[in-house]
């Protein structure tokens, strides 16, 4: 990145750290209040290092002291230089900040949300993303948002663009084909989007839309671009989808260029060319259709993927289970030993519910010192003073 986009980085960082909005950890995220009922997924830096690694999913909602809260918005540099290598977005989420996932060196996919409004500047530079799906309803890409993603090589562009910014795809050395199924192509908005690219072939829907990109100055570059009609011939490869977690079920992809994923009312939940999508496991059965795309048509052949509901256990295996060790130190709630997949709750002595999610092994650190509570793990009832 040049020394201009690391200057503009450092002055959202600041403005980041001078805000006073009221913060909290949560499953492993860290939420910042932006109105009464939202929240963004906001960075969590400790000693210089971002906290956040490996695969993150971010719910749609998050519980916290007494109120629900929907999760709206991904800050500026939430992942900034973390070590995060998979984020599937919920569709919640109509704004992704400034640098939000930049230079994330090991992030190799993400899911964008379907409602997401524009990609903003830096948004997942300097990343190993291989491939994108910007959804439909963006219509700017802003500078830098993908710049030096050398491994990037495929693009799925909507029909809904019309404007793509300075340096947006430049240092995207491996990048050679984009698809889309836009009429008209995007606007430059500054010297060159991909100045460092060459050799692309861009998939169109139709003739028509072949010849209004053939037109264009830029875009009809020869030297640059080979444009196509997409040939309407999409694979269909078997999914498997194994359990991931105490609550979720990891749908394995990656063969085909991308999917779009139905869920159970039939709508579409997501469009992604992840190498995996995450379903969550709910109190039924549910069954989900995944269809194979290249963006511009979709493949005849559909593939139902279910996800079972958790198995309650039997009174025989509930008598053989340990209870959970709950104790607190240092001002902290620890929740230790078999939990068996089930929800931790905290209340405090007046009824008022403070913590609620599915059971792990660990901690709790967002609850306040100097009060009683009442910790429910499973159909175990403890009652600590922290």
């Amino acid at each position: 990145m040049t020394t201009k986009h690391h200057i503009i980085l450092l002055a959202s960082c600041l403005m980041a750290l001078a805000a006073t909005a009221q913060e909290w950890v949560s499953g492993g995220l860290r939420y910042r209040v932006v109105v009464a009922d939202e929240v963004a997924v906001a960075p969590w830096v400790e000693a210089g290092t971002s906290r956040y690694a490996d695969v993150v999913i971010v719910p749609e909602t998050v519980f916290y002291d007494g109120q629900n809260y929907r999760i709206t918005t991904v800050a500026d540099s939430a992942f900034y230089n973390s070590a995060v290598t998979e984020i599937q977005l919920p569709n919640s989420v109509t704004r992704i900040g400034r640098w939000a996932m930049a230079d994330a060196f090991d992030l190799v996919s993400v899911t964008l949300p379907l409602h997401l409004e524009q990609v903003s500047c830096g948004m997942l530079a300097g990343t190993a993303l291989t491939s994108i799906i910007i959804p439909e309803g963006v219509t700017r890409i802003d500078d830098s948002a993908f710049e030096d993603c050398n491994l990037l090589h495929t693009v799925f562009l909507p029909s809904t663009l019309t404007e793509v910014g300075d340096y947006a795809f430049d240092g995207c050395h491996s990048l050679f084909e984009i698809y889309s199924t836009a009429s008209l192509p995007p606007v430059w908005m500054g010297d060159d989007a991909m100045p460092s690219v060459r050799g692309v072939d861009l998939v169109l829907a139709d003739d028509r839309a072949l010849k209004a990109w053939r037109d264009d100055e830029l875009w009809g570059q020869t030297d640059r671009y080979s444009l196509w009609v997409s040939d309407n011939d999409v694979p269909s490869f078997e999914l498997s989808c194994e359990p991931w977690g105490d609550h979720w079920n990891s749908v394995e992809l990656g063969r085909n260029l991308a999917y779009r994923i139905y869920g159970e009312d039939g709508y579409m939940m997501a469009m992604t060319t992840a190498d995996h999508y995450y379903l969550p496991v709910g109190d039924h059965e549910a069954e989900y259709v995944i269809v194979p795309t290249d963006g511009v048509n979709d493949s005849e052949e559909i593939m139902p993927v279910t996800v079972k509901a958790p198995v309650a256990p039997s009174d025989d295996l509930e008598n053989k289970l340990h209870h959970p060790l709950i104790y607190a130190l240092g001002g902290v709630l620890h929740i230790e030993g078999d939990n068996h997949g089930t929800w931790t709750t905290v209340y405090d002595m007046y009824g008022r519910r403070y913590y609620e999610r599915p059971s792990v092994e660990g901690q709790i650190i967002t609850l306040d010192r100097n009060r009683v509570y009442i910790v429910i793990v499973g159909n175990y009832v403890k009652k600590v003073f922290l």
